[in-house]
């Protein structure tokens, strides 16, 4: 008898534990995918479609739900979205999103970035050209959106900030990065880099100085830029580095972020 129950426990173990294994639920193929909660509507998949312009959103079980035909100006190409909501930007219950297009100057060799905010029928409810960086702080009411605008075209180039009151908070999704979250990262732009990349950052609360490392692919550390709160991104030059894939990360004594791509092009 003692040998029957710890059989059926052993093959109740060994059943629970074969259920828990990864699984490849879905593929959304030729384009990016991320995961939001919209207050109203849910949790679902979004995908920045680059060929066609558009953001498409997705039920959980992948089945599409909507798509969005984003505007970017001529010869302009999707880099990023962003802030995927229902309320952040207005007060309605129609989606709204960030996205960042750009260009490239081969010539000259620089990018020129433009930023958008949009709703699910397309219509663009803010345009600001040269935008390439954005952040949503909370504020006593409602949220501050800034927006750093950029002229690479320039030596050495300018920058600017917007600064945008918008009336909600935003989503508790893939948007946000908490303090006790590794991905600790904004995107790098311009990504590919030629001479120069800014990278923006946030440490957590409890970590006062570290170090924001730049490795090639073989592990070899290539850079090394300690970092604090005093700014929120860093320039870094690449100019002098070989054309290739890159990884950065941050580290100190007592925390690790994710590690992210560079691309430099020459």
């Amino acid at each position: 008898m003692k040998r029957l129950a710890l059989g059926i426990t052993l093959l109740t173990f060994f059943a629970s534990y074969s259920m828990a294994q990864i699984t490849l639920e879905h593929t959304y193929s030729g384009v990016s995918a991320s995961y939001v909660n919209l207050p109203v509507a849910g949790y679902k998949y979004y995908v920045m479609d680059v060929a066609n312009s558009q953001c498409r959103l997705y039920n959980n079980d992948h089945s599409l739900w909507k798509t969005i035909n984003l505007s970017v100006p001529s010869n302009y190409y999707l880099y990023d979205i962003q802030y995927v909501t229902e309320n952040l930007f207005n007060t309605d219950n129609s989606i709204e999103l960030l996205y960042v297009s750009y260009i490239y100057n081969s010539a000259l060799a620089y990018y020129t970035y433009d930023t958008r905010i949009a709703n699910e029928s397309g219509t663009v409810l803010l345009s600001v050209p040269g935008g390439g960086y954005s952040y949503i702080y909370p504020a006593q009411n409602g949220s501050k959106l800034f927006i750093w605008t950029y002229n690479y075209a320039v030596s050495p180039y300018t920058v600017n900030t917007s600064i945008y009151s918008i009336p909600g908070q935003e989503s508790t999704a893939i948007n946000e990065y908490p303090e006790n979250s590794t991905q600790q990262f904004r995107s790098a732009y311009p990504n590919p880099a030629s001479s120069e990349v800014t990278i923006p950052y946030t440490l957590p609360s409890n970590v006062k100085q570290a170090e924001l490392k730049l490795f090639a692919m073989n592990g070899q550390l290539v850079k090394s830029f300690e970092i604090d709160h005093t700014f929120n991104s860093i320039l870094v030059p690449t100019s002098e580095l070989p054309a290739g894939m890159y990884i950065y990360r941050i580290e100190s004594n007592t925390y690790k972020s994710e590690s992210y791509k560079l691309s430099v092009s020459k």
